[in-house]
């Protein structure tokens, strides 16, 4: 169980370094803004697949994820600097599909919400 409660705490920590090192470093490269959703990390800490996605209108998602990968050396030895692990995971970006979906389903119940005043209001 240890272990697996290492590999949390240490995604945890790649998540917010990660986060870090993207406003403090990529600001200028026109990422518009970005959150680092999850990070998942394999049990032996070798490979940690980030999740990100954009808050706001900007890049599409593609350029984004060339941007990040093309830093992806520097944001490594950034977290070698940072979190001083024995070995620094190799680092892929993804697209987190879960807040797009949830925009949508929260437009969704508002206009059944909508649709539902409506039909008791007249």
């Amino acid at each position: 169980m240890q272990g697996i409660d290492r590999v949390r705490r240490v995604s945890e920590l790649v998540r917010r370094q990660v986060s870090q090192f993207i406003l403090r470093e990529l600001a200028d490269e026109g990422l518009g803004i970005l959150s680092v959703t999850a990070v998942d990390m394999s049990r032996d800490l070798q490979q940690a697949t980030v999740f990100v996605s954009p808050l706001a209108r900007g890049p599409d998602i593609d350029s984004i994820l060339i941007v990040l990968e093309e830093n992806a050396p520097a944001v490594r030895r950034d977290l070698a600097r940072s979190l001083h692990l024995r070995r620094v995971p190799h680092l892929t970006f993804r697209y987190d599909e879960s807040v797009e979906r949830g925009r949508r389903l929260t437009k969704m119940i508002d206009e059944l919400e909508l649709d539902r005043t409506m039909e008791d209001g007249t």
